[in-house]
């Protein structure tokens, strides 16, 4: 497990879990912050990311031991059951931890995830992948703006925003990085136990990326009950279209408050 930097708010309201994807921080959170109004956000840091430790242990970068230190945060805060959402490789994380620990989540929600939802890697995926991390390796902050998602390729974020996760992302520890995509990525989905979920889902999706919308399709297909949203909008859905993803996760989650309520 890793201690995680994170940044919460005082507790009083409904606490939120908000966790990033690859290549971004914290900040990635930034554009939602009106979600204050109905939930105390508490946004994270992913090892390697932000100014969270990147440890030496390669084990410290599976899923199971980043979904290990969700837990572990969780429990440093003294929150009983949370709300939780993940973006991208956080989605990964999210979905994850929502199947480990159904009774310390009320209602979860997840945006665009690739990696968290297609199948087993192909021979042809998993060699342009290692051409990555082998980039990666030998050039070092030079090679991560080759990688498509970085921010500073996100045209349309709002460019203090893309400045602002540009530089994030400039400065995710490298050798932290190569572990995380060699022992994080490849192994991120949880498409085979989505049916497995019992907490109530929400999915924000983003429709113009179009890569995704087969995994959409999987992730209705895979689980019952699966609450769908679709925006007029890419990737980082929340970046692009904010008080649309507000308000979708909002009123999702506004049912489960009052359940939750009830049942107390």
């Amino acid at each position: 497990m890793t201690d995680l930097h994170f940044e919460a708010e005082p507790a009083g309201r409904p606490p939120l879990l908000l966790v990033h994807g690859f290549l971004s921080s914290r900040n990635h959170w930034r554009p939602n912050a009106a979600l204050s109004r109905d939930f105390r956000l508490i946004r994270v840091d992913l090892p390697a990311h932000g100014l969270s430790p990147a440890p030496t242990e390669d084990t410290a970068y599976t899923p199971d031991a980043m979904v290990a230190s969700l837990e572990l945060l969780r429990q440093k805060l003294g929150i009983n059951r949370w709300f939780i959402c993940g973006q991208s490789f956080g989605a990964g994380l999210t979905l994850r931890y929502a199947i480990d620990y159904p009774d310390r989540v009320i209602a979860q929600a997840f945006t665009n995830a690739n990696a968290a939802l297609r199948p087993a890697w192909t021979p042809e995926r998993m060699a342009a992948h290692q051409a990555r991390i082998d980039d990666l390796a030998l050039n070092g902050a030079a090679a991560l703006r080759r990688f498509a998602f970085h921010p500073a390729h996100a045209r349309r974020f709002p460019p203090d925003i893309r400045q602002l996760l540009a530089e994030d992302a400039d400065h995710c520890n490298i050798a932290g990085l190569i572990r995380l995509m060699t022992h994080g990525t490849p192994h991120l989905s949880v498409i085979d136990r989505l049916p497995e979920t019992a907490v109530p889902t929400l999915l924000v999706n983003g429709q113009r990326e179009r890569a995704f919308q087969p995994n959409r399709d999987a992730a209705r297909d895979a689980l019952s009950g699966l609450r769908i949203v679709d925006l007029d909008g890419g990737h980082s859905i929340n970046i692009e279209q904010p008080e649309a993803f507000d308000s979708a996760l909002s009123s999702f989650f506004a049912h489960w408050i009052a359940e939750a309520a009830h049942a107390q």
